[in-house]
């Protein structure tokens, strides 16, 4: 009887569990200890990358002559937009102001008086001129040059196919000439109301970085040069997020935002402030594409320097 009892009690005694030695286990506060550290070494990293961002947008660049601004050469020099020759000075009485009206894509155009700058000497006005019908190409292209509501723009050609020097790009291309009623132009070629790189705009020099570098990078990856090709296109896709972080910053952190009416772009047209920004986003998303098809990493990783050097003084 006493054996059969002790046989039922060992067939229902649970199996003890191994005790872990006290020196493999790390004491509570040991681990706790180590998760602190970790946190604070990432809430470091975090504040320096805010801190980064910070002197990145809060750069300026106080010298807004356009000479004097150095060359960004990665991988070629982009040069800055020089002022019009024809600025400051007096113009005559009734005057003839002659421009170059290029193609950019259908229904878009540009003012690219630097492609033929020693042609388009201003001289006074003869005779009486008088706007293309609504609704002709020479109407289209009129509503394009930027012009006061007392000037008068007049077609005064007809298309020619021609290179622009900074980008290489093909355009089509047409003299158009403006009777203004101001008596000087300013650095944009105009009357004062448009922003452009030459004034020392920052937005229009953004987006004028952005579409160059993005050009350049798709001519150096027919080429074949895939790490110039990278390098390129990193600089237009790093200005391009830059661009809308710095309007915020500009407008919210420290009230210094230059609202204009519109801007004069080198390579996209006139645009209003809105369609600028959205044109360099999709620019910039063109670039990483181009990145990624030269061997760059997916998601293009761009510094805070890189973000915002297009308003610094290179």
């Amino acid at each position: 009887m006493l054996a059969a009892i002790a046989a039922c009690g060992s067939s229902t005694a649970a199996p003890e569990k191994p005790v872990e030695p006290a020196s493999s286990r790390p004491p509570r506060d040991e681990s706790a200890q180590r998760e602190r550290v970790r946190r604070q070494e990432l809430a470091s990293a975090h504040h320096k990358l805010e801190e980064e961002q910070q002197d990145a947008l809060a750069t300026s660049c106080e010298d807004k002559k356009p000479a004097n601004k150095h060359a960004r050469c990665l991988p070629s020099c982009y040069a800055t937009e020089l002022a019009d020759p024809r600025a400051g000075k007096k113009l005559p009485k009734r005057a003839e102001i002659p421009h170059l009206v290029c193609e950019a894509s259908p229904s878009s155009y540009v003012v690219a008086d630097e492609i033929g700058f020693a042609t388009l000497a201003v001289k006074p006005a003869r005779g009486r001129h008088k706007p293309h019908k609504k609704g002709s190409w020479q109407a289209a292209v009129e509503a394009a040059l930027p012009h006061g509501k007392r000037d008068t723009v007049v077609v005064a050609g007809t298309w020619r196919p021609m290179t622009h020097p900074i980008t290489k790009e093909k355009l089509r291309c047409v003299r158009v000439s403006l009777f203004p009623a101001a008596a000087k132009l300013d650095a944009c070629g105009g009357d004062g109301t448009l922003g452009c790189e030459a004034i020392g705009d920052a937005a229009a020099r953004g987006i004028n970085v952005v579409h160059y570098r993005l050009v350049e990078a798709r001519q150096l990856q027919n080429a074949g040069k895939q790490d110039e090709c990278q390098q390129a296109a990193l600089e237009a896709v790093a200005v391009a997020r830059g661009l809308p972080r710095w309007r915020q910053y500009a407008k919210l952190n420290v009230d210094t935002w230059v609202a204009r009416s519109a801007y004069r772009t080198r390579f996209d047209g006139i645009l209003d402030e809105d369609a600028l920004f959205e044109t360099a986003t999709g620019l910039g998303k063109q670039a990483e594409e181009v990145f990624v098809a030269c061997g760059g990493a997916a998601g293009a990783a761009t510094t805070a320097d890189q973000e915002q050097s297009f308003h610094a003084c290179w």
